[in-house]
């Protein structure tokens, strides 16, 4: 079959394929971005304008009383003309609803139990956004004195500024410096000038990596190690590899920090029994919907490893990522969601053996979308839109595609074996639909053409009348 003329060739393929393979995990700008057909413009959303690439924490969703909802007939041609391109694998499950009623316009393979890539995060994200862990409180970072020991008490947050905080910022709110501050004019006032520093990970404890991460995903940079007490200049970026202790490099950039402020100290060791002594000093993240909000933007793997290790285990559930894995997939069935076909290994989608079926994303979606689910929808908000943030900063901006610029917003997922998309997109009268898109294969382009392919066909949808 004859390959369209949008697509990538063999030579470009084999040129690019160190590349692909850092584009194949969602964390560096696509390949198909090297030579855009036009260049990344405002974009407008319910009738507000965007400048491109403008990082916000959220968007709203789509007004569902604006036009017509297209005919599931008018799906079924759009979807299934969309799915002849050849770089679609097998197999492909698809699943498009009215995103105003939920009713299903289209489905095909829905209910397989196919690998979503990062698009699991959807469904780690519905539990967090029905858990304990209060989406409008910030995670806060203590010190604490017992003897001549402070301990830097992890509380979850993975995003601490070395220095001050900033109160603008969602990474970085809190800052090691101003906790610093707090606990050496504390500890001048008891005369104690000269400490240990040990830190507390007794708060939702677990391994550092989920089952089957290898390596190379570290030294790559595709993720950093899942903890509960990180600096926000060591989350995943795809430059450098990620760091080995992460607890300890917070720990050390608080050393430092009391070093400023007249306070000789010393880093000790990593305890994981019950925080004890008096209070130094606190610091608070962002809140947690905005943390959320970051991680799905970014993709970032060891952040929703970590909220979803945290939700669990204020739900009772203590363990490593598998055991999150199974706490998201009760919350889901406990909230009314078959979950026929799920398996999570991990919360991120980035261990082999995990299975999501897009009916299940479909489900949870248009909970939002309808309105049955606010907590959720106010989660949703905050997914990357097209041509302008997160991981769709750079996507929609090619002739195949372009349609959809500022129209979808929408969590995307990629390995080496699977392409995947979920969201809402706006039609051309400005209804919206809720979609999700999974395509698994052998892809001897790293599925970049599959990312390519799901691309095209979720602008089609944003095309019809």
């Amino acid at each position: 079959m004859k390959k369209p003329t949008w697509a990538l060739s063999g030579a470009l393929v084999a040129a690019l394929a160190g590349y692909g393979a850092l584009d194949a995990y969602d964390v560096v700008p696509g390949v198909l971005t090297l030579a855009p057909t036009n260049t990344p413009k405002a974009v407008t959303v319910e009738g507000k304008t965007y400048e491109p690439l403008q990082k916000a924490a959220s968007a709203p969703l789509p007004s569902a009383s604006v036009g017509a909802a297209p005919s599931a007939n008018e799906v079924k041609k759009s979807v299934e003309a969309s799915l002849k391109n050849p770089w679609f694998g097998s197999p492909t499950a698809v699943t498009v609803r009215d995103a105003s009623t939920g009713t299903v316009l289209y489905e095909h393979d829905s209910s397989k139990a196919t690998t979503p890539a990062s698009v699991t995060k959807l469904a780690s994200a519905f539990a967090i956004a029905h858990s304990e862990l209060d989406l409008d409180k910030g995670l806060t970072t203590r010190a604490t004195l017992e003897g001549s020991t402070v301990e830097l008490v992890a509380g979850g947050d993975m995003t601490l500024a070395e220095g001050a905080g900033d109160a603008t910022k969602v990474a970085g709110r809190a800052g090691l410096g101003d906790l610093a501050a707090q606990s050496a004019a504390a500890l001048k006032k008891q005369g104690i000038t000269k400490v240990t520093v040990d830190t507390n990970t007794s708060y939702a404890p677990g391994p550092n990596k989920a089952k089957g991460w290898e390596d190379a995903l570290f030294d790559y940079g595709f993720t950093a190690r899942i903890t509960t007490l990180a600096l926000a200049s060591e989350r995943a970026d795809n430059r450098t590899p990620a760091v080995a202790d992460p607890t300890k490099d917070a720990a050390q950039a608080f050393v430092k920090e009391l070093g400023k402020r007249g306070i000789t100290a010393t880093y000790g060791k990593n305890v994981t029994t019950p925080v004890a002594g008096q209070q130094l000093g606190s610091v608070t993240s962002a809140p947690v919907l905005d943390l959320l909000g970051l991680a799905l933007q970014d993709s970032d793997n060891s952040m929703v490893e970590s909220l979803a290790r945290q939700a669990a285990a204020l739900d009772g559930v203590h363990g490593d990522s598998a055991a999150a894995g199974t706490w998201v997939t009760s919350v889901l069935k406990r909230e009314g969601v078959d979950v026929s076909g799920v398996k999570l290994v991990d919360t991120s989608g980035l261990s082999s053996g995990t299975t999501l079926p897009v009916r299940v994303l479909g489900d949870v979606l248009t909970r939002a979308s309808t309105g049955k689910d606010a907590t959720y929808a106010r989660v949703i908000e905050r997914l990357p839109v097209s041509a302008w943030n997160g991981t769709l900063h750079d996507r929609y901006m090619r002739a195949e595609s372009q349609d959809g610029a500022g129209l979808v917003r929408a969590k995307t997922g990629s390995l080496p074996d699977a392409s995947s998309l979920a969201g809402l997109a706006t039609t051309k009268n400005g209804h919206p639909l809720v979609f999700a898109v999974t395509t698994n294969g052998t892809f001897s382009d790293g599925a970049i053409g599959a990312k390519t392919a799901v691309d095209h066909l979720v602008a089609e949808l944003t095309k019809l009348p």
